[in-house]
């Protein structure tokens, strides 16, 4: 992993590393609810929801002739608006649009700054670079990112782009977001979930290894909550930390199933509680319920407590 490779070699952006880690792993980020920009009413509405994070949109959500619009709108909620423990972000538009210097700038001089700001389409390490020099140029401390992974060529540089991002000086990544419906579109392929098997695992694999957050595709049939339930719970089982949503009803569905179950929390805390007895007495691997267990499933088990407390 590049932060245990940046700590052997006394790296100088190992602490940053550690910090990145540790605020990404802490802050939940279950339901990532987008609302367009330029309408305040959607945005009064999303503040008042008990949401983990609502990402004021000025890309797909607004028409081109209204970017200038959004810009000012959104700068108007952050400064009015209470979103209570609800984290604020804003998506910008694309580095390749054209557009995102104009959104950075009214964003980030603005009064009061989002918590995150989301860069879809991130495909390059260029544009990643393009990317931290924009933030600098409109603002003198690090930003926190979340950057989306929506195409064939982003998904294969997903390594590369996140080894810059933890060492830019002006950017913090803290989640990872894949953008289905734009890499089923890249792909040629159906929006099946067996056509994006491949790419969801590999999001996580990569978020996980440098310690950030990974977020899962959009379900689009925002009326099939008993479909969203069951895709966010096999999302959770992936191990995804989250889940994009586009309508209000999604959230507390998707905030539920992206949390340990009390069962599994009791389980997990007994588990911990017989491992340590056993290597009291000097033991290795032993039985828990008629399975072995040993060092890994302790792991697992602490991943599950540690959830638990973040939530609670």
């Amino acid at each position: 992993m590049f932060i245990r490779r940046c700590l052997v070699r006394n790296c100088p952006y190992a602490a940053r590393a550690l910090q990145t880690s540790a605020e990404a792993q802490s802050r939940p980020r279950r339901a990532l609810l987008y609302m367009p920009g330029d309408d305040m009413k959607k945005i009064r509405k999303a503040a008042q929801l008990d949401l983990d994070l609502a990402v004021l949109d000025c890309e797909d959500a607004v028409a081109v002739s209204r970017k200038s619009l959004a810009r000012s709108t959104i700068t108007t909620a952050l400064n009015t608006l209470q979103f209570g423990r609800t984290e604020r972000g804003v998506r910008t538009n694309s580095v390749s649009s054209g557009l995102i210097a104009d959104d950075l700038a009214a964003i980030l001089r603005n009064e009061i700054q989002p918590d995150v700001i989301m860069v879809p389409k991130l495909d390059t390490v260029e544009e990643a670079r393009t990317l931290n020099m924009l933030v600098a140029q409109s603002s003198d401390t690090p930003v926190k990112v979340i950057f989306q992974t929506e195409s064939a060529i982003g998904l294969l540089n997903l390594g590369s782009i996140l080894e810059y991002l933890v060492t830019a000086s002006h950017i913090i990544p803290v989640a990872v977001v894949f953008g289905a419906d734009d890499y089923v579109s890249d792909i040629q392929a159906s929006r099946d979930i067996e056509a994006v098997v491949y790419a969801r695992q590999k999001v996580v694999a990569y978020a996980r290894a440098y310690n950030l957050q990974p977020i899962d595709r959009v379900h689009i049939e925002f009326r099939e909550l008993e479909a969203l339930r069951a895709e966010s719970k096999s999302g959770f089982g992936m191990g995804f930390a989250g889940k994009q949503c586009i309508h209000p009803t999604q959230v507390p569905i998707i905030q539920e199933s992206f949390r340990p179950t009390p069962e599994q929390v009791e389980y997990a805390q007994q588990l911990i509680r017989s491992f340590n007895d056993s290597q009291s007495k000097g033991k290795g691997a032993f039985t828990f319920r008629d399975k072995m267990i040993d060092r890994p499933t302790l792991l697992q088990a602490q991943n599950v407590v540690n959830m638990f407390s973040d939530l609670d």
